[in-house]
């Protein structure tokens, strides 16, 4: 099931970038545990209805968000890694910010089941437990 679970990470990538909160949310586990970026400081979500809630905040704070993802890997054992950039711009600011997108998940019967942002390539490597 490995290309599946690229092509459904990939799939919530394309739904991101098009602003379509259904078409993420339809790749999570319902009991999804989400770790965002900023996880130590706002807390991670358990679950759809708080990754739409952190959606709906995010898309709140920027008007356009695009992820940019060059490298999508299977990792085995159900897990994906996907490396690349998102970048966006403030509402109210109009500044345009670029950030590493270093994410791994897992995935269950075809569906996303854990999802952690790095912030970082070097740690996102390490916890797949690879070398640049």
């Amino acid at each position: 099931m490995s290309q599946e679970n690229v092509d459904a990470l990939g799939a919530s990538i394309e739904a991101f970038n098009r602003g379509d909160f259904e078409g993420i949310l339809q790749v999570l586990d319902p009991e999804v545990r989400f770790e965002h970026r900023l996880a130590a400081l706002q807390g991670s979500f358990v679950g759809v209805d708080g990754v739409r809630g952190w959606l709906a905040d995010l898309f709140d704070h920027f008007a356009t968000g695009q992820v940019h993802c060059t490298d999508i890997r299977d990792l085995g054992d159900d897990r994906v890694l996907a490396l690349g950039t998102v970048r966006a711009v403030g509402k109210e600011s109009g500044v345009e910010t670029e950030l590493p997108y270093t994410v791994l998940a897992r995935f269950r019967n075809g569906r996303m089941t854990e999802f952690t942002d790095f912030a970082d390539r070097a740690k996102a490597l390490e916890a797949a437990g690879l070398r640049e």
